[in-house]
């Protein structure tokens, strides 16, 4: 994050650093990686300190239990953050460290909401989302984008009168063979496409659909074609989305929002998850 020269843009740019670094951060460090004056990067990261969102270490700033606290609030608060993570990692190690995801529909788009990954595709996660907004009817090629043209009428159409190149020699662009494609993904809650969008990579995806039978959310996994396409893959896929429909119909819409007293459970693995509320023991 560059320095917008703004109090809010620099304490925001330095808690981004101290996050994303895998341990404590030294002052030093820190003002390289934010590109701020040193006495500015002390002054601000002291101030954080003091109010519990950054704590100061003999070896650095790391985050704060306040930071913390928050951070497990608000991913409590959106209940299938946490729910979706114990089946992205399964079906991480499944396929030997290829990226797990899932999606979730936000005004009428897919949105990655969670994701679990090998270090060596952080670049990749690091790219937008691929919505038929950024890319356009191309987005059938992709097991995703095909997935949510099943379930869009209006959408699938608007792909199929559309005209556009293909992303590798394998993309299938012939408009009866998409057709036919998109309404087996409806028919089946799984698409799955081996090489049309990037040579060597494969990606399956499931539907998981609200009480209404609308599309809730997508999960998925891509990487090497031989890791996703291997035996049990798909099952396992196809398993954990229906494990995760209940839980999305199953999940509290409750006012009360007590972390301590109304934990989520994972159903899979019994898992409970919380976090302590300031009457238990305010951690600031």
């Amino acid at each position: 994050m560059a320095d917008d020269h703004t109090v809010l843009g620099r304490a925001v740019a330095i808690l981004d650093c101290v996050v994303e670094a895998n341990g404590p951060l030294p002052l030093a460090v820190l003002t390289r990686r934010t590109g701020m004056p040193k006495p500015t990067v002390r002054r601000i990261a002291n101030a954080l300190a003091e109010r519990g969102m950054l704590e100061q270490t003999p070896d650095g700033y790391m985050p704060g239990q306040r930071l913390i606290d928050h951070g497990v609030r608000s991913a409590h608060r959106q209940g299938f953050a946490v729910t979706v993570q114990p089946y992205l990692q399964d079906l991480h190690s499944r396929t030997r460290g290829q990226t797990a995801w899932v999606a979730t529909m936000n005004q009428g788009q897919l949105t990655m909401t969670g994701a679990a990954f090998a270090r060596p595709h952080l670049e990749g996660m690091r790219k937008p989302w691929l919505t038929y907004s950024a890319i356009g009817p191309g987005m059938v090629l992709l097991a995703s984008g095909r997935m949510q043209a099943a379930h869009d009428a209006e959408l699938a159409e608007q792909v199929l009168a559309s005209q556009f190149p293909p992303m590798t020699r394998y993309s299938v662009i012939d408009k009866s063979r998409l057709r036919a494609l998109i309404e087996a993904a409806r028919d089946s809650g799984y698409a799955q496409e081996t090489e049309q969008a990037v040579l060597g990579n494969s990606c399956i995806a499931a539907a998981m659909r609200n009480s209404a039978g609308d599309l809730a959310g997508i999960i998925g996994v891509a990487g090497q074609c031989s890791a996703i396409e291997a035996r049990g893959v798909g099952a396992a896929l196809m398993r954990s989305a229906l494990l995760l429909q209940h839980e999305i119909r199953s999940l509290s819409c409750e006012e009360n929002l007590d972390m301590w007293n109304a934990p989520i459970f994972n159903q899979r693995t019994g898992i409970g998850y919380t976090w302590p509320t300031a009457d238990n023991g305010d951690p600031r």
